[in-house]
């Protein structure tokens, strides 16, 4: 299932609109006497501007161009099944996206884009700005492929990101963020989000359904879940119960771009780090799937991992 955008959406983001759907995908690389092994590649946060670093000179938003051209040059040269950005491709500029929408053009493989909170608030205010106005849309979906059921989530569907055309929306986040704050909860941040009930009904029959089909079950989302941290999605823990119920592979997250990792009940939570973050460093990685194996291949920065 793909939640699809709108005619009036599409006609609203144009060119940026191919970020927001899903691409076709090709057949498994691998032949059918064999096991399968599944390759994709993983980077997390761009988050390009042509705007000078941050004042803490940790943010070098311009260089990101550069960056995000290395990246894509790298895994074009690796055998890949698709590629997935964690989020955050832009950081507040609606023109930024055709800066980056030709480096992406580039790439040899098919590409699935995560909805991050910067590329929410910059979507949100362009479609808040159409007349009439146009709502955030909502971005999560999933596909089967080689034994493996694949989903990304929308922890932009209750947030602050939400405008005026998503109806109540964004009250009902403001309400959940006002009740976190009270609990204290350090994930509690306005520069956050959740989920929504229809989409945690929809991400529990998705699960349901892989498991009984015995797909292996990877999923993507934009803000972290495992260990606690100020990055995570407001409502965290509820996601992690599904995942872990259904015995979920692993959780691949941008955000804090730090990075991170944690194992819960055999459910593998990684984070990547920024490629924003850095002057010169361009952190991405290659997740191979083979048999029980979970093998990330980083690069530049980014840590790698073996998990059996």
């Amino acid at each position: 299932m793909f939640v699809s955008l709108s005619p009036e959406q599409l006609h609203a983001l144009g060119e940026v609109s191919e970020f927001y759907r899903l691409p076709a995908m090709g057949p498994p690389r691998d032949d059918e006497n064999r096991p399968v092994r599944v390759r994709f590649g993983l980077l997390a946060d761009p988050q390009y501007a042509d705007v000078d670093p941050d004042p803490s000179h940790v943010r070098y938003y311009r260089h990101s161009l550069e960056k995000l051209a290395q990246v894509i040059d790298e895994l074009n040269q690796q055998p890949l099944d698709f590629v997935v950005t964690l989020g955050d491709l832009v950081d507040r500029q609606w023109s930024s996206y055709a800066d980056i929408l030709p480096l992406y053009r580039r790439l040899k493989h098919p590409h699935l884009t995560v909805m991050g909170n910067h590329d929410a608030d910059t979507l949100s205010r362009h479609l808040a700005s159409q007349r009439p106005a146009l709502a955030l849309p909502k971005h999560y979906f999933h596909f089967s492929f080689a034994g493996y059921c694949f989903i990304a989530i929308d922890g932009n569907d209750l947030s602050l990101y939400c405008n005026q055309a998503n109806g109540d929306e964004q009250l009902r986040a403001q309400h959940m963020l006002g009740q976190l704050q009270a609990q204290g909860a350090i994930q509690a941040q306005p520069w956050n989000g959740g989920l929504g009930e229809a989409q945690l009904d929809w991400l529990a029959q998705t699960l349901q359904t892989a498991a009984q089909r015995h797909e292996q079950i990877i999923v993507f989302g934009h803000y972290p879940l495992a260990p606690e941290d100020r990055h995570n999605l407001w409502n965290h823990q509820a996601v992690v119960a599904l995942l872990v119920k259904y015995r979920a592979r692993a959780y691949f997250a941008g955000h804090q771009h730090a990075g991170g990792y944690q194992r819960i009940d055999g459910t593998d939570f990684i984070t990547l780090k920024g490629l924003v973050d850095g002057a010169r460093s361009t952190p991405f990685a290659v997740v191979e799937l083979y048999g029980n194996t979970l093998t990330l291949h980083g690069y530049g920065t980014q840590h790698s991992l073996t998990l059996k």
